[in-house]
Order: structure tokens, then sequence, then C-alpha cells
């Protein structure tokens, strides 16, 4: 007999507009996107965990290694997150030892970050254990599957934020219970 812990997690995962059996299957697809994504990040953030960087600072690494050395407001462009957010980042990366920051030649008021041969040594490591489950997940589906796949997750990501957006301002959520109001 299972134990209630694995009872409640099944339960939670044949939740509503998740069941392919619905008869709204875009529902279904939403549905089961929101279920890969903790997995898929939770295996992300599992390599990274073992150089002590979660998800955030991966990804500014990752930004710094494709950009090259950059100022720091072209970083916060980059990324799309406040200014004081990356600088927040940069601290703990260079106090570990992942990134370097060293004066700008021509304004002395911006800094140049830069990544160290330890961050390349690691990301390239990364880089090799994702594309390792790239290829474990997908290497063996025919190719017009990968193709539709690729197709159908750009649209939703060209769509996403507009539909978000759209939703926000449409029909803001509902206020939870007020915690002064718990009795």
């Amino acid at each position: 007999m299972p134990d209630s812990a694995s009872v409640d997690v099944e339960a939670a995962l044949g939740s509503v507009g998740t069941d392919p059996g619905d008869a709204d299957m875009a529902v279904s697809i939403v549905g089961r996107l929101f279920r890969l994504a903790p997995q898929l990040t939770e295996l992300l953030d599992l390599g990274a965990r073992e150089y002590g960087m979660g998800f955030a600072r991966g990804r500014v690494l990752w930004a710094l290694q494709e950009s090259g050395p950059v100022v720091m407001r072209a970083l916060s462009q980059r990324l799309g997150i406040s200014p004081r957010t990356v600088t927040g980042l940069i601290d703990a990366l260079e106090a570990d030892g992942w990134v370097t920051r060293s004066p700008h030649p021509e304004d002395r008021r911006a800094t140049i970050i830069a990544i160290t041969p330890a961050a390349e040594a690691a990301l390239e490591t990364l880089r090799d254990n994702y594309e390792g489950l790239a290829h474990d997940l997908l290497g063996d589906l025919p190719a017009d599957d990968l193709d539709r796949c690729w197709s159908v997750l750009s649209t939703i990501q060209a769509r996403l934020g507009d539909v978000v957006a759209r939703r926000k301002a449409a029909a803001p959520l509902p206020a939870g219970p007020r915690l002064g109001s718990l009795g």
C-alpha cells in the first residue's frame, strides 16, 4: 500500500488540466508545461549546485561567457533584471572567485565584469552535462518530431510575454486571505 506522501504527490500530479484525456488539449499542454518546469529547473540547478551557484548566478555567468567582458549596466539590460540585483549577484560571484571587476579604461564611473578561468572551466563542464541531458531526453526522437517541438515551443515563447501582460491588465488576481482576519 502506498504511503500518504506518495498518494498526495500523485493527486497533485493529476490535478485539473494535466490529463491528456481532457476535452481542452490546450489546458492539458499548459498543465504539462507547468509540471515539467520545476523538474527541468531542478536538473539545471543540480549541476550548478556542485559549483555553489544556483539558477540566477549561473544565468549571469552564461551571459558573461556569451558577451565577454561587459559593463554592469549592459549585463543588467541583457539579463532583464535591475542593476541592484545584478550588483548583488556580481558581489557574490566575485567573492566565490567566478568573476572579476576592473575599471573601465575610459569611464571611471563604470566597472567591467569578466568571468575567471575557473568559471570558464566550470561552464564547460556544465555545458557538457547539459548537452548529455539533452541527448538523453531527446536524442532518439525523429527529426520531424524535434522540428515540430521546436516550432511549438518557439511560438509559446514568442507569445508568452504579451499574453501574461494582457491577462494581468485584464484581470488582476483576487486578493488572498488577510492575516489579520485569521482570528
